[in-house]
């Protein structure tokens, strides 16, 4: 049985160095000879440049392959971050789907499929992609990325399936010795994941490095730089014959992974059809037994087969008191966080009458808001779901009484805290801060989840 699940994904996205789609083209000939899948993640501008230069040979052969999404135009300042950093939760899913959705347009027209994943450039990540994402159909976030981690595991966030920071991630690199050095380094994973049951090794490309020296968005794009069209620039390219040789050196190292027993590649949707949490209704013993497991500190919890994020759980307390059917629901965290009025004592009456109100939403989805109203006291929803538990778990009547629970919303420790991006990635300014999205992430770690496979 197959215990190693590797994903070999491409950033296609130079479009502007034409020696490029002739790596492209290498790569994908090579990969087809062989009968592998990879995922190629298109930018669309890139899509466009293929289809202006007329590259029907480079479509065809992208066809067994998986494709995903890497934004309209990568590097052109403002990047993801630089114009999110702007913008709240709600407002930020709307700019980056007025500002993304041609490019994904564009890749599904010229490819002729669908994006069954998506990647941001470089480290230009933010929360607020998630939602018009999701909006797309796009189930699975695939690339490398630290702001969330969870022990290095795939996980939910933001209702896509993260494969951002898992234990796997390699590459061969493209020297000399890379090869040698590329198999022991898959061997020393390979071994690591044999003895914890198997699991996911991430390789990752950009067709343009087998063809240049250099990055062509370092060329045009560095520190902030927007050269214009008209005055872009090449990538430095590689010496004679040095294409061929690293694309044949890929793929010897494709052929010894799968010497190896019980490996296979497969795409971005077929590990998200590997993953397993339940998704159908609970009964209302399961939801009393997750109350009961609920204290002061809310975090997600893995319960006989569900893994559900804390906003799964304010979803299905809330169902239970409403007397509604018992099935999870991903709602967005808040806009911000707001401290609570202290010392509130109600009846349970006057917090079932919160939670019936209306939610806002982030484009087509239900978002908490920042505080409930109840009996005109202002409770933030961390501290409202806590007590929520506490009225469950009790199993209290509407003419009880409840003190409200002051409680913590713990899987924010999964959201790094440096604000510091600039030197992160060599397109932004050097001196870019992003408070914004490090507090917006933290807030929307409401639905992180660990993913079961």
């Amino acid at each position: 049985m197959t215990a190693i699940h590797v994903m070999l994904w491409f950033d296609t996205e130079d479009y502007i160095t034409h020696e490029a789609e002739d790596a492209l083209l290498g790569l994908l000939t090579m990969l087809n000879s062989r009968k592998i899948k990879g995922i190629f993640k298109i930018v669309g501008e890139k899509a466009r440049k293929l289809e202006r230069n007329t590259r029907a040979d480079i479509l065809k052969q992208l066809m067994p392959h998986e494709i995903g999404y890497h934004t309209n135009f990568h590097s052109l300042h403002p990047t993801v971050s630089e114009y999110s950093e702007k913008f709240g939760f709600a407002e930020g899913a709307q700019e980056f789907e007025w500002r993304e959705r041609e490019g994904l347009d564009d890749v599904t027209r010229i490819t002729g499929m669908t994006s069954k994943c998506y990647g941001q450039p470089g480290y230009s990540w933010a929360p607020q992609s998630f939602p018009a994402l999701r909006k797309w159909g796009i189930p699975v976030y695939l690339d490398v990325h630290d702001q969330i981690t969870l022990d290095n595991k795939p996980f939910w966030y933001g209702g896509m399936l993260n494969l951002t920071d898992i234990k796997g991630i390699m590459r061969m690199e493209l020297t000399k010795n890379g090869l040698q050095e590329g198999i022991r380094e898959f061997d020393r994973m390979y071994d690591m994941l044999m003895q914890e049951n198997g699991g996911f090794i991430s390789i990752y490309y950009h067709p343009c490095e087998f063809a240049c020296t250099g990055f062509w968005d370092g060329v045009n794009y560095n520190h902030g730089q927007n050269t214009p069209r008209d005055q872009w620039q090449p990538a430095p390219l590689r010496q004679a014959g040095e294409m061929e040789a690293y694309i044949e050196m890929l793929g010897s190292f494709l052929d010894y992974t799968l010497s190896k027993p019980n490996v296979a590649y497969i795409t971005s949707e077929e590990a998200l059809h590997m993953e397993k949490s339940n998704r159908t209704a609970l009964e209302a013993s399961d939801v009393r037994a997750l109350a009961a497991a609920t204290s002061h500190d809310l975090t997600y919890q893995v319960y006989n087969g569900y893994s559900l994020s804390a906003s799964d759980l304010h979803s299905l307390f809330c169902k239970y008191l409403l007397g509604e059917d018992l099935v999870p629901e991903l709602i967005y965290g808040p806009e911000h966080e707001v401290e609570s009025d202290r010392s509130v004592n109600v009846d349970v009456s006057a917090i079932i009458k919160a939670i019936s109100v209306e939610y806002p939403r982030v484009l087509a989805y239900k978002q908490l808001p920042d505080y409930f109203t109840v009996a005109g006291f202002r409770i933030n929803p961390v501290d409202l779901t806590c007590t929520l538990a506490s009225i469950i778990s009790k199993e209290l009547n509407d003419v009880d009484r409840v003190e409200m629970i002051a409680g913590a919303l713990k899987p924010k420790m999964h959201a790094r805290t440096d604000e510091c991006w600039g030197p992160k990635w060599s397109p932004f300014p050097q001196d870019l801060k992003v408070p914004n999205l490090v507090r917006q992430s933290q807030l929307q770690t409401w639905t992180l989840k660990p993913a079961i496979f």
